[in-house]
């Protein structure tokens, strides 16, 4: 069963039944012997609801490179997915071979200066682990040396990618972004306002130093069935709050484009960690579609571009979910026996899910093997 939006709710119903019958059968587990899905029994879950119900889903063999080093030094610029790729012919299946320690502080992160170590269990599946972690000296300006620990551990995927989507990608229905405060005008009668501009805006009770401004922008929309799927907001600057009253005044700062009379005003969300989530592929037969890009001032998708696809957390996405990107297919005129033939697209590439919402998630484009477009299907790699 194809994990899509048509088949959510019947994904979620079977999730919350088959739950119960585990709960239930965890009770007595001798009289219910565990079972596993194959592939010619298909489990009448989607494998997203069979993980979160407990269900093991069958994992392919982990392919190695044939060059992959025995031991590799962590260095500063490193990513899970550029170290994964030393080691796997899929970076994806980075959780298959990766062994925390339960010995080392923060075994589930990797920092500069790590040696990881490859090796075999004794069942014959490959590993991986830290195999030795050292405190590494800082020279201060004095005759002493101060031993500090590292304390930023390498990302998932390259930081200055993703890191202004983090906190400057909103994504909200039309409604929502109605409800939202607002900037009614400044206070010299200007059409358009910057940096250091003083504004005025109403719409709620203002009890933060500083807001982001978003305009409303772009509406993403289902492919096929056109139903809104929320209205991508377009990344302004920020307000800093001088007076709460009615309206409030702010001070225009760090703006990157021109804000005008109507743009919204959000809070700002703490940063998140880049670090809390590590490759791993999406469960069998997601499929959805690259809906939007997110860099405007760049025409093509290619590798690092950040792109919106039409599946979200209600689709059991998460951060670290890796789909592969195929081209659209096509139907072209048979030159010799007539009629026409219908061509599969090709895979185009890879993408990394980095956020996730409800209808929708961002990901950045780890590999692409040929050109990217709008409309191209997202699927298990």
């Amino acid at each position: 069963m194809n994990i899509t939006r048509s088949s959510r709710h019947l994904g979620t119903a079977l999730s919350l039944a088959t739950a119960l019958l585990l709960g239930s059968c965890a009770q007595t587990p001798s009289q219910q012997p565990e079972t596993r899905p194959t592939s010619d029994e298909p489990s009448p879950l989607s494998a997203a609801a069979a993980a979160g119900a407990g269900v093991a889903v069958a994992e392919a063999p982990v392919a190695l490179r044939p060059d992959h080093p025995q031991t590799y030094t962590v260095v500063a610029g490193d990513t899970l997915w550029s170290i994964a790729q030393r080691f796997l012919q899929h970076p994806w299946q980075w959780r298959q071979i990766w062994r925390q320690n339960p010995q080392i502080r923060d075994p589930n992160r990797i920092y500069p200066g790590d040696v990881l170590r490859f090796s075999y269990d004794p069942s014959g599946k490959p590993r991986l682990e830290v195999a030795e972690r050292e405190e590494v000296p800082l020279l201060k300006l004095s005759p002493e040396v101060r031993v500090e620990t590292l304390t930023q551990p390498i990302p998932p995927v390259p930081r200055d990618a993703v890191e202004s989507f983090l906190t400057r990608a909103e994504i909200l229905s039309e409604a929502n972004w109605r409800k939202m405060p607002y900037i009614v005008a400044d206070d010299d009668e200007q059409a358009v306002y910057a940096d250091r501009d003083r504004v005025y805006a109403r719409g709620a009770s203002f009890d933060q130093p500083r807001y982001q401004v978003f305009r409303p922008g772009e509406e993403l929309r289902e492919p096929g069935s056109g139903r809104s799927l929320g209205v991508a907001g377009i990344y302004l600057g920020q307000a800093v709050l001088e007076r709460d009253e009615d309206p409030a005044s702010f001070l225009l700062a760090n703006t990157i484009a021109p804000v005008r009379a109507g743009d919204r005003l959000l809070e700002i969300e703490p940063e998140r960690e880049l670090y809390s989530f590590e490759p791993h592929p999406v469960p069998p037969d997601t499929e959805g579609s690259i809906i939007a890009k997110l860099d405007a001032d760049v025409t093509q998708i290619t590798q690092y571009s950040s792109v919106i696809i039409n599946l979200g957390a209600q689709e059991g996405l998460e951060p670290g979910h890796v789909l592969a990107i195929f081209g659209k297919n096509r139907e072209v005129e048979d030159p010799v026996s007539g009629g026409s033939v219908k061509l599969p697209g090709e895979r185009a590439g890879l993408l990394m899910v980095y956020k996730v919402q409800d209808l929708v998630s961002y990901g950045l484009v780890m590999q692409a093997e040929r050109a990217i477009r709008l409309q191209d299907r997202v699927t298990t790699p």
